[in-house]
């Protein structure tokens, strides 16, 4: 029997995307196949659309578990609820204004089984328009021989497609409760923490640019991404961690 695959989905008033997030799910034809979508008490119309789009998930052999917070918890939070409620052995995060390439949970399956020893592997992705139609190549990559994300400094190179196993053992870890942004980073931190790591430079993801510059580069984000590399830095100082190698796998 195959291992089940989770698709993590954290909402804040995303519903007028969510037909192209669900589409996206749809053309997956792996199986068994699980998605845990967490509306963060979203104003718009998102808890009507999902449960609509969670019935043709489920005519289509996907399990499905709606999830809503008492109150806005944001990003951080949301993931690691929606973490502890999946089944899969196997997770993947998909935001709710994008989308995944047809064929991407079985292809990083069949990665999964492949190399036994790895246990979380980011892809390429493409950053596209409003209409999710391409512009340009992601910016992702594996740390130069020898070197972590961390030391990397502020290139960002984990970012989508982000996905990890059961062979993490504190899944509740890669998560930062109440965290609003640079989510991606502390995540890519804790990971390399626990465990070898996989980047593939194949494009699965399709991110939705709904600003005029990528949110990476706003104030925000910056000063939290600053902070983050900063807590890093001193838990692995103060607990001995080591960061796992990542090694880059050629697409095929």
């Amino acid at each position: 029997m195959k291992d089940k695959f989770t698709i993590l989905t954290s909402s804040y008033n995303c519903g007028k995307y969510l037909n192209d997030w669900s589409k996206s799910i749809l053309s997956q034809e792996y199986r068994p196949l699980e998605v845990v979508f967490v509306n963060d008490c979203s104003k718009d119309k998102t808890a009507n659309i999902i449960l609509k789009l969670a019935d043709k998930m489920i005519d289509n052999g996907i399990e499905v578990k709606i999830l809503t917070n008492d109150k806005r918890r944001y990003c951080g939070t949301s993931y690691n609820r929606a973490i502890s409620c999946a089944t899969g052995s196997y997770f993947g995060i998909l935001d709710a204004d994008d989308s995944l390439k047809k064929g991407s949970v079985e292809y990083v399956m069949n990665l999964y089984q492949k190399y036994t020893d790895i246990a979380w592997i980011y892809t390429q992705f493409n950053i596209c328009n409003m209409s999710l139609k391409a512009k340009k190549r992601g910016w992702c990559k594996a740390p130069p021989k020898g070197k972590s994300l961390l030391k990397m400094k502020e290139q960002h190179a984990f970012s989508h497609w982000r996905t990890f196993s059961n062979r993490i053992i504190k899944k509740e870890k890669i998560f930062k409760k109440g965290l609003r942004c640079a989510v991606d980073k502390y995540m890519g931190y804790r990971l390399e923490e626990m465990g070898k790591g996989m980047f593939v430079d194949r494009v699965c993801y399709r991110y939705r640019q709904r600003y005029s510059c990528s949110i990476s580069t706003s104030e925000s984000t910056k000063k939290t991404w600053t902070k983050i590399r900063k807590e890093a830095k001193r838990r692995r100082e103060l607990y001995g961690y080591i960061a796992y190698p990542i090694i880059t796998c050629k697409d095929k």
